[in-house]
């Protein structure tokens, strides 16, 4: 580490080849330790069991010299007899390190992966005082949980265990990162801190990880459907949905060819989940698009269409006969080539399915005789068996959407903007119309209650996030669409926004195709939003029947429990909502981290009293402009959306963006986001609305603050915070 720059303090390492030579005038006091290469394997691992001493005055290291070399032999002889291992002789010169002493205010140890089996986690353990009091758990710490990928963090204080001042823990995880490139390993450093600088007093490679495979989770453009956290049941829907529309693409377009049995743990993994959130297991994702043609240039651009920032690919190594990469190529083709006739056929049959699906889940919710469950539950499983065999026509448009957004380039971004009779804007503009109908007639009137039910039976499903079966929606809390109204009734008459790019860029091949299939998007996501809809009926009759059953103590207790429980009829249902709530309690608290990367396994954290905080302060971001304009507001961060929210003028700062997200961003003057893309809802949603807007603008959330006076370019493709609110 001295070699390379790192700041050491000065130190001599003592063998009978290299007496000791203390060439470091002005010290009078060291430290004498072990730096011996049997501790640091992974066979043999001591770290931390050898003796140090602390405090050693010049006349007294040959004796400290010989403590350690002794705690060498005694802690080898214990350990090989404990294993059954030879005994090794242990040379009389082996290596001692003796170094200068730090007088350190804070010290401790660093992962620069979390030794439980997190890789992209550095941890940090801090204690005041020397590190043989944080080693040895004689002073209270506090421990910090730092993600590599995205910058976000948490702590966990014990006692009155002291904080690391920001510079601090800065320039700890610099070190750390260029202590694991020098080693190309996950290390585990000892530091001291003296007078706010930072020393590292040794190093050694974390040999207790758990070992396996490389597991990568990436939220992208998932956390627009699932944001926050997501309840049990939706986490196995969203688990299964995924696994049985993969399946059904990959039948078709490879003739159900064996080489996709052989995928079949991929494919049942394209989602999972930690922390109470949904993310893409990305590694699976990359197994499968490895099947393509040209799999570097489709991986390109899945990952700049999906808004996938790191761009590693990690993936099981699997050869792809040529024969097969030939046969799905040409069939991946002549399904893109009609794709939108296809897309056609599969709105026309939801529309008739949907209809029968109605008429005989309403014949089972009206019959009180006899115990509704399984007949639900069959209702459930035969829509996934007669939908989803259909649905993977969707993943080929996005195919077609992202290959033509992609080929069409920021030079027809103006045209893209320009699509007319954007599905996705059909709800907004309905419950704009039932607004008026309010201030015309009031929110007593027979108009107005015809209008509001006419609106719930046509987009009652439509809402902040949607997709999570555990969302009150218009159409299962019909007072929302009130509270959406009243809010909106002293405001201005609304002003239909008329497309303002319509003559001024002329939509070339490319993206008149890219249109078409954003279009096409749209229209089946509102379908989707249906679908869901009507399993969210199906699951909410179910928990008010284990309510009524005395299984469970409120209703929507169901939604803690997945859907393999339901269907096994566990016994302890109380039990296990109840160890689910305590667990989602501690996933409150974390950071909303957007990769992970596991060794062997996923873990979920456990946390006590966690606090976050972030590492960036800056007045000036940047990320990737979804929909071009300028305009100076006031920033209205938001992490809990609600639509009772004022967000008339307001610049909306958040994570990230769902279609219900456009009954807030329609009076909003322009829209900051965490997370998306190009095809992103954010981006969709305000280019037909013409709100400037920018996506992927890192830890927007924490740098700016509600109050605060911002600039949002996404011409120029920056964002400055011109005056910040008082805290």
């Amino acid at each position: 580490m001295r070699d390379h720059g790192l700041p050491v303090p000065p130190f001599a390492v003592v063998t009978e080849e290299n007496p000791l030579r203390l060439e470091f005038p002005g010290t009078e006091r060291f430290a004498v330790r072990s730096t011996f290469d049997l501790e640091d394997s992974a066979a043999l691992s001591f770290a931390g069991q050898f003796e140090t001493v602390l405090n050693v005055r010049r006349d007294e290291i040959p004796a400290a010299v010989q403590r350690v070399r002794e705690s060498y032999r005694t802690g080898y002889a214990a350990y090989a007899k404990a294993h059954g291992l030879p005994e090794t002789v242990i040379e009389s010169d082996a290596p001692v390190l003796v170094q200068a002493m730090v007088d350190a205010e804070l010290s401790g140890v660093l992962f620069t992966a979390n030794p439980t089996g997190q890789l992209n986690e550095i941890v940090i353990v801090v204690g005041a005082g020397l590190g043989s009091n944080v080693v040895e758990d004689r002073a209270d710490t506090t421990s910090y949980y730092c993600n590599k990928d995205d910058g976000l963090y948490y702590y966990e204080q014990t006692g009155e265990a002291p904080l690391l001042p920001a510079e601090t823990l800065k320039r700890l995880l610099e070190l750390g990162k260029a202590v694991e490139r020098l080693f190309a390993a996950p290390m585990d450093v000892e530091y001291a801190v003296q007078a706010g600088k930072v020393w590292l007093l040794q190093a050694r490679p974390i040999t207790a990880l758990p070992g396996g495979e490389t597991i990568v989770l990436d939220s992208s453009n998932i956390v627009e459907s699932y944001p926050e956290l997501t309840l049990p049941l939706s986490q196995s829907f969203v688990k299964e949905i995924y696994y049985r529309i993969f399946k059904s693409l990959l039948r078709e377009v490879t003739h159900r060819h064996p080489i996709v049995e052989s995928l079949d743990t991929e494919i049942r993994d394209m989602v999972d989940m930690a922390n109470g959130r949904v993310y893409y297991r990305i590694s699976s994702w990359y197994g499968v698009l490895r099947l393509m043609p040209f799999s570097r240039f489709f991986i390109r651009v899945w990952q700049q269409m999906l808004g996938v920032e790191n761009p590693t690919v990690t993936a099981t190594e699997r050869r792809v006969p040529l024969r097969v990469k030939a046969t799905l190529g040409a069939e991946l083709i002549r399904c893109v080539l009609h794709t939108p006739g296809r897309m056609d056929a599969l709105c026309s049959f939801y529309d008739q399915y949907a209809i029968g699906l109605d008429r005989r889940l309403n014949a089972v919710l009206a019959d009180d005789t006899h115990a509704r469950t399984p007949r639900l539950l069959e209702i459930y499983h035969d829509m996934l068996d007669d939908i989803l065999a259909r649905w993977h026509v969707t993943l080929i448009n996005d195919i077609y959407a992202f290959l033509f957004t992609y080929l069409a380039g920021k030079r027809n971004q103006e045209a893209l903007a320009d699509i007319r009779d954007l599905e996705s804007m059909e709800p907004m503009r309905h419950i704009l119309t039932l607004v008026d109908v309010a201030k015309q007639s009031g929110m007593d009137s027979a108009a107005y209650q015809t209008a509001k039910a006419d609106f719930i039976q046509a987009y009652g499903d439509r809402c902040l996030g949607e997709l999570k079966l555990e969302t009150h929606t218009y159409r299962t809390h019909p007072a929302l669409v009130d509270d959406f109204v009243r809010a909106r009734l002293d405001a201005p008459d609304q002003q239909r926004r008329q497309t303002a790019f319509s003559n001024k860029q002329r939509a070339g091949f490319f993206a008149k195709k890219a249109k078409t299939g954003i279009s096409n998007r749209e229209r089946s996501r509102m379908d989707r939003t249906r679908m869901f809809g009507t399993i969210r009926a199906i699951f909410r009759a179910v928990g008010t029947e284990l309510y009524d059953a005395g299984r469970i103590d409120d209703p929507e207790d169901v939604f803690y429990l997945s859907v393999p429980e339901l269907e096994q009829n566990a016994a302890d249902f109380r039990g296990i909502v109840k160890q689910r709530k305590a667990e989602y309690e501690m996933y409150a608290a974390l950071p909303a981290f957007s990769r992970l990367v596991f060794d062997g396994a996923i873990r979920s954290k456990r946390v006590c009293n966690a606090q976050t905080q972030t590492l960036r302060n800056s007045n000036t971001l940047t990320g990737v402009s979804a929909a071009l304009g300028k305009v100076t507001a006031q920033a209205l961060v938001v992490t809990s959306p609600d639509l009772s929210l004022d967000t008339r003028g307001k610049i909306l700062v958040t994570r990230s963006t769902d279609p219900g997200w456009v009954f807030l961003i329609e009076n909003a003057a322009g829209i900051i986001a965490e997370k998306g893309s190009l095809l992103s809802h954010t981006a969709i949603i305000t280019r037909e609305l013409g709100k400037p807007s920018m996506v992927n603008v890192h830890e927007a959330c924490s740098l700016i603050r509600t109050g605060d006076l911002v600039e949002l370019d996404s011409t120029e493709g920056t964002i400055r915070i011109l005056k910040r609110q008082e805290a």
